[in-house]
C-alpha cells in the first residue's frame, strides 16, 4: 500500500462508498417517489427488499418521510450521507477542507428537508453537492492513488446498487471498466481471482449458459463484488 495505511485505506474506499450510496440511492427514491404517489399500495417494501434493508415502514408517507431523514434509522439517506462525512474528518489531511465541506454542504441541505414543502428540490440540492465533492475531489486531493481509491469506492458502490436496483447493461459495462481501471491505479491488494469472476458473470450471454437464472447470476456478481478487495 505505499504510504498509504490499511486504516487510511479503508476509510477512503467507505468514503466513495457511502457518497455514492447516497448519490445513487437518492435518484432511484426520485423514481420511488412518483410511483408512491400515484398510488395508496405499499410501494416501498419492494424498494427496501432490493435494497436489503429492514421493512419496517406502515404508509407510503411514512417512508418517505423516514428514509430521507430519519437519523435514527441506520438504513436511512441522511445516516449514509453521516458515515460519508464521519470518513471525511477522518481524512481531512488526504481530501483537503475544501473538498471536506460539501459534503457538510450536502447534510446542511438534508437537515432542511423536513421543514420543506418541496423536499424533492432539497434531494436535488444535496446531489448537486455531493457533484461538487467529487468535482473539488478531483482538483484538490494531489495524490493521484488517494483518488482512485476512493473512486474504486464509488464504482464497487454503484455496481452493487445497480445489480440491486437495476440499470441499463450499458451502465453496468461503463462501471466495471471504470472499476478495473480505478483499481490498478489505486495501489490496492486486490483479488484478480474475484475481478475475472465479476467479468464472467457480467459479460455471459444467457443463451450461451441457459442453466444460471438471472437471480443467481446477480448473487454471484455481487459475492465476487465484496471478494475483490479483502481489508
Amino acid at each position: 500500500m505505499g504510504i498509504i495505511s490499511l486504516e487510511k485505506a479503508n476509510n477512503l474506499l467507505w468514503l466513495g462508498r457511502y457518497t455514492e450510496r447516497v448519490y445513487t440511492t437518492i435518484r432511484k427514491f426520485f423514481v420511488q417517489f412518483d410511483k408512491m404517489i400515484d398510488t395508496e399500495e405499499d410501494q416501498y417494501s419492494e424498494f427496501c427488499k432490493k435494497l436489503n434493508i429492514p421493512v419496517i415502514y406502515t404508509s407510503n408517507e411514512q417512508f418517505a418521510h423516514n428514509y430521507i431523514y430519519d437519523r435514527d434509522n441506520p438504513d436511512s439517506i441522511i445516516s449514509n450521507l453521516l458515515r460519508a462525512y464521519d470518513n471525511a474528518i477522518l481524512l481531512r489531511d488526504e481530501i483537503g477542507t475544501e473538498t471536506l465541506s460539501y459534503l457538510q454542504l450536502a447534510i446542511d441541505k438534508m437537515s432542511g428537508i423536513s421543514r420543506s414543502k418541496a423536499p424533492l428540490l432539497e434531494l436535488q440540492n444535496v446531489l448537486d453537492m455531493l457533484l461538487a465533492f467529487w468535482a473539488c475531489a478531483d482538483d484538490f486531493i494531489i495524490k493521484s492513488d488517494t483518488r482512485n481509491i476512493i473512486k474504486t469506492g464509488k464504482s464497487m458502490e454503484r455496481i452493487d446498487l445497480y445489480l440491486r436496483l437495476g440499470s441499463s447493461e450499458i451502465a453496468m459495462f461503463s462501471e466495471f471498466e471504470k472499476l478495473q481501471s480505478r483499481i490498478r491505479l489505486s495501489g490496492l491488494d486486490f483479488s484478480n481471482h474475484a475481478m475475472i469472476r465479476l467479468s464472467y458473470f457480467l459479460y455471459c450471454e444467457e443463451e450461451d449458459h441457459p442453466e444460471i437464472e438471472e437471480m443467481e447470476r446477480k448473487q454471484n456478481m455481487m459475492i465476487a463484488l465484496e471478494q475483490i478487495l479483502d481489508f
